[in-house]
């Protein structure tokens, strides 16, 4: 394979470049040294130093162009088929997918109550299939419920591109919706490089060769035999990378005393390093009437070879329990895995490329970490905290959590957040996902999967404590009886990112 690069040529990238930048003297590299020898140069523009690579032996430009739109405390108590929001976003690139993110707070109110919000692009669908989020509740209930779901869609031409968001009763029902409900809500766009013929090792990049692979598969049993949902072969390139595997789809559960596991496996055996990546649904105790909607499930797993690479997403049986009642998948929505190969820790911000100029990269700095049943019960306080050095003082802070949670008091609510350096964040709004209960049926103990992916701006550089939190919602409600991390994995990612370029 050439080491020149091929698909990035004839990109007007002209307001990424780094102006003026410097061989840096060794006064500018002491706050900021470079794991390379070497590779330190100053940007005299931003005034700090960047570590630089090369763009040899890669063909692609992961991504590119990341957006983030942010409304606190939106309160839509919309029903109607609409546009509830929209954001004009412009795409750069012809060839790459466009992924789109809402993250936020949904509910659906009433008996058989059903409710879908979805993305569409110069008012049309994806051509791959609609990016939607669905949610239906079998009995009365009053659920404001933090929901996230995205996708990426392929085939949109560049220019400024009207993104809507959209909510309606499912079959045009009015089910007494409400969308952004005190807390903050997010639409995040970017761009994404999936064409199939890049095959370098990308050596500069932090994050590469990201596969999405759609499916539309329906599954309904009460079986406790193992249950392959899904299926893909991913072409791994390097054998020291990290694997990130992202589930996302619509997971429903009914029946009292159960729990269903769903996670990944790799060649036919579950993640061993750090740990499994795997979720539940369980329902048990209290109200064990139909609940569907759609999660995400998100984790890395390490040492994993080069080369073909089997991936399933598997359904089983908790341990300890005999049924899983009745589950379904892929219930009415579009279903996928993503998956992409990520050097941790690469301090690489910014590439030469053989015209001579230096770009800067999007994402950089990836740090993980991962645990299994951590099994937090406690209703407020510090569930994690880690530690994490910022090397850019301009570059924002991507922090993704996947886990588990249950608020199991009704009428009352639960909220999880993240903080740095025990501050909420306030740029561009704070990171919290609150979840009030209340149902019919009384108190519902039941843990399912809960995802808080947002991005924090004007954070110092320097050593910043990163927190996942608990406690109570912004409102009057007492806090409920929570529970966070039962019995499966707790995975949090945090990345600096530049945002726009």
């Amino acid at each position: 394979m050439s080491s020149q690069p091929t698909g990035i040529y004839g990109i007007n990238m002209a307001s990424d470049v780094i102006n003026e930048v410097v061989e840096a003297d060794e006064d500018s590299c002491q706050i900021r040294s470079c794991s390379q020898k070497g590779t330190c140069r100053k940007d005299c523009t931003n005034s700090e130093s960047v570590c630089l690579g090369s763009y040899s032996d890669c063909e692609e430009w992961p991504v590119s162009n990341i957006q983030i739109n942010a409304w606190h405390n939106g309160n839509w108590g919309h029903d109607n088929a609409k546009p509830l929001l929209t954001v004009n976003y412009n795409k750069k690139y012809d060839w790459t997918g466009l992924k789109v993110q809402w993250r936020g707070n949904l509910r659906v109110h009433r008996a058989g109550g059903c409710g879908e919000w979805w993305f569409t692009f110069n008012g049309q669908d994806c051509p791959q299939g609609r990016i939607s989020f669905r949610r239906y509740t079998g009995r009365l209930t009053n659920y404001y419920q933090h929901s996230v779901f995205e996708g990426i869609c392929d085939g949109i031409p560049k220019g400024t591109i009207p993104v809507k968001f959209y909510l309606d009763g499912c079959g045009n029902t009015n089910w007494d919706l409400y969308t952004g409900w005190y807390q903050a809500n997010f639409i995040i766009v970017e761009e994404i490089d999936t064409r199939p013929t890049s095959k370098g090792l990308c050596p500069s990049l932090s994050v590469f060769n990201i596969r999405e692979y759609d499916m539309n598969i329906y599954y309904s049993t009460s079986s406790t035999n193992l249950q392959v949902i899904a299926t893909v072969v991913y072409e791994k390139r390097d054998p020291s990378t990290a694997l990130r595997a992202v589930w996302k789809g619509n997971l429903g559960k009914y029946g009292s005393n159960t729990c269903a596991r769903f996670y990944f496996r790799f060649n036919g055996n579950e993640c061993g390093n750090p740990n499994t990546i795997d979720t539940v649904c369980s329902i048990l105790s209290g109200d064990s009437s139909w609940i569907r909607e759609d999660v995400v499930v998100d984790g890395m797993c390490y040492q994993l070879p080069a080369g073909p690479l089997k991936v399933e997403f598997v359904m089983g049986l908790c341990i300890g329990y005999t049924s899983i009642g009745h589950v379904t998948t892929g219930w009415d929505t579009r279903e996928s895995i993503r998956l992409e190969e990520v050097r941790l820790g690469l301090d690489i911000n910014a590439i030469q490329l053989p015209s001579g100029k230096i770009y800067r990269l999007p994402v950089y700095n990836i740090q993980h970490w991962q645990w299994h049943a951590i099994n937090y019960e406690t209703d407020s306080g510090v569930i994690k905290e880690v530690s994490y050095t910022k090397h850019s003082k301009t570059s924002a802070l991507r922090v993704t959590v996947s886990t588990v949670t249950r608020q199991a008091t009704s009428g009352h609510c639960t909220e999880w957040r993240i903080r740095f350096n025990s501050t909420e964040c306030s740029n561009p709004t704070t990171i919290d996902a609150s979840y009030y209960m209340w149902n019919e049926g009384g108190n519902t103990n039941s843990h399912r999967p809960y995802y808080i992916d947002a991005i924090c701006k004007n954070l110092a550089a320097g050593t910043v404590a990163v927190k996942f939190e608990v406690g109570n919602c912004e409102t009057s409600h007492s806090l409920g009886d929570s529970y966070t991390g039962w019995n499966t994995m707790t995975s949090m990612i945090v990345q600096e990112v530049y945002l726009g370029i």
